[in-house]
């Protein structure tokens, strides 16, 4: 299984809540509202957060 990380954006209002290591690990989860994103404690919407995947020591963006 495909690891997913993210960074909040920095246009997004819960931009202060990006942890010191970043990015972070999250997964997706299948729910009605829009907080799809889930990771560092809290729960996000895709338009919230650039997405990542890990390749080797780097991480690639897999979303603009």
């Amino acid at each position: 299984m495909t690891e997913l990380f993210a960074v909040i954006r920095k246009d997004s209002k819960y931009f202060h809540q990006n942890p010191k290591a970043l990015p972070f690990p999250v997964h997706i989860i299948d729910t009605t509202d829009a907080y799809r994103v889930k990771g560092n404690g809290d729960g996000y919407r895709l338009d919230d957060v650039y997405l990542f995947v890990k390749a080797g020591q780097d991480y690639r963006q897999i979303d603009s």
